[in-house]
């Protein structure tokens, strides 16, 4: 077994598929080892950690879909039961993901707790040096319908998507019809994309949490001629760091950066996505004002 199919076993994967002869593409993905890391960095209510589990897929089923350098995240905020929700997939397959909740109780996207919520979709292409965000519809009663919505009415892209989540596995299938070239949209496509919507939402969760990519589409679309692409595996990983952390405590400011100063002389700055400790002194922090490449702080796992 090579590394990139080990990591892809116990990390987690993204495969995207195509329909042969028909504007219609799909990506399915599995996260094992990976969202096991990202839950067990708080101790999430059962109805906190479906929701966060499906964000993360979903964040890795769009990013699977960019088709460039880049990364995806999924937030929501003001929720009655989810006050805040984040998950985010670069296409190199590194997600994170992070949930604050209220005492509330319940399901996270019943219409109840939505009333003041707000989900937000933002995509960063690196090559092209582009940022977009797009404001999600929350209508639907649950986070695929809501997602759902939004490439209908943002991407006008007729759209189909399954989530499943718990404790130890997080997954998720997209399909998408999309424009051909010219733009001009064919009933043959249109045909295609909704067989292969009611197809796809045959599938359960146990299908998606134990089936590989290759079992999956021979079952769900026994009669059509799927192209199956390389898996790109997916783990757990963390963007922050000290130079970041040095040009967050830049941004503050040298009189509030020196404030911050605790009794034992440090600033302390906690990564609320893999709990790293970074603590910087007064040398430290003088370094990083001055914009100093070798400024750095001390890093502990908490």
């Amino acid at each position: 077994m090579t590394d990139i199919e080990h990591t892809a076993r116990e990390g987690g994967w993204i495969r995207c598929f195509l329909f042969e002869g028909a504007n219609v593409r799909g990506v399915i993905v599995r996260l094992g080892e990976a969202w096991r890391q990202i839950r067990q960095h708080d101790d999430y209510p059962v109805e906190i950690a479906q929701a966060l589990g499906e964000m993360t897929a979903a964040s890795a089923l769009m990013a699977g879909d960019i088709r460039m350098a880049g990364k995806v995240s999924i937030q929501m905020r003001g929720g009655a039961v989810l006050k805040l929700g984040f998950a985010e997939c670069s296409s190199q397959g590194h997600v994170r993901g992070l949930a604050r909740w209220t005492d509330a109780g319940g399901d996270p996207f019943a219409a109840s707790a939505l009333s003041d919520a707000v989900l937000a979709i933002t995509i960063e292409r690196e090559q092209l040096g582009q940022r977009y965000q797009g404001l999600v519809p929350l209508e639907g009663a649950s986070l695929a319908q809501c997602l759902e919505g939004y490439f209908a009415q943002s991407e006008q892209l007729p759209t189909a998507i399954r989530l499943f989540a718990d404790a130890q596995s997080a997954a998720g299938l997209l399909l998408q019809q999309v424009p051909p070239e010219g733009g001009k949209r064919s009933e043959h496509d249109a045909l295609t994309f909704d067989h292969a919507r009611i197809l796809a939402a045959t599938i359960t969760a146990d299908e998606l949490f134990t089936l590989d990519a290759e079992a999956m589409l021979r079952r769900l679309f026994v009669e059509d001629d799927v192209r199956l692409f390389d898996p790109v595996p997916v783990r757990f990983q963390c963007s922050c760091s000290n130079e970041r952390v040095a040009a967050m405590l830049r941004a503050l400011g040298r009189d509030e950066a020196f404030a911050a100063l605790g009794a034992e002389g440090l600033v302390e700055v906690h990564c609320e996505f893999c709990n790293q400790r970074y603590a910087f002194d007064a040398v430290d922090l003088e370094q990083a004002m001055r914009g100093d490449a070798s400024a750095s702080g001390s890093t502990s796992q908490q």
